[in-house]
Parts: structure tokens; C-alpha cells; sequence
């Protein structure tokens, strides 16, 4: 990475910590542990069912989903799926300007 834009079809997390390295002048090292540091307590909070709200980014929150029973397309078996907590993230008005 020289400076230059650059295009993804994909952004990882090693290629996000290269970004952020390069950007804020950090070693590799160091910006791993930023990154790192910052995902996970985005996943805590998460866990602990409190809402994320990054101004111009977006909002993590949990929803609940509730159990129900759902038949199988094949075997027409009746399932019970388990009521569970999922993740959601929803796009600040800064990033659906980006998008647009």
C-alpha cells in the first residue's frame, strides 16, 4: 500500500490493520492490537446486550428471536429451533451516503 486508493472486492481484518497502520503511522503490531481491541469491545458490548452507536457508522444491537417449529423441505420432519439472540447492525447516514 503506497498512498494510493484503493479499490476492494474484499476487506479483511489483516488488510484493515495494514490500513490502519499505514494511516495513523502505528507499526503492524500495534495497529492489530487497536483493531483487535476495538472488535472485541464492540463483541462485549454486544454480549452484554447493550447497543454500539459509532456516530456516521452505524448501530450494533441484539435482536431476539423467538423459538418456533419449522418443517423440514425433504422429509417434511417438524424441527424446534431454540429462541436465540442474533446480531444486527444498522448503517449510519454517513455510510449509506458512501454506498449510494
Amino acid at each position: 500500500m503506497n498512498g494510493e486508493l484503493l479499490i476492494y472486492c474484499k476487506m479483511t481484518k489483516k488488510d484493515l490493520i495494514e490500513v490502519v497502520a499505514q494511516k495513523a503511522k502505528l507499526s503492524k503490531k500495534a495497529a492489530k492490537v487497536s483493531v483487535e481491541t476495538f472488535l472485541n469491545e464492540i463483541m462485549k458490548g454486544l454480549a452484554a446486550g447493550e447497543v454500539v452507536k459509532l456516530s456516521g457508522f452505524g448501530t450494533f444491537k441484539t435482536k431476539m428471536f423467538k423459538a418456533k417449529t419449522i418443517k423440514a423441505i425433504g422429509t417434511k420432519e417438524s424441527k424446534k429451533i431454540l429462541a436465540r439472540r442474533m446480531p444486527r447492525y444498522i448503517p449510519g447516514t454517513k455510510i449509506k451516503k458512501m454506498v449510494k
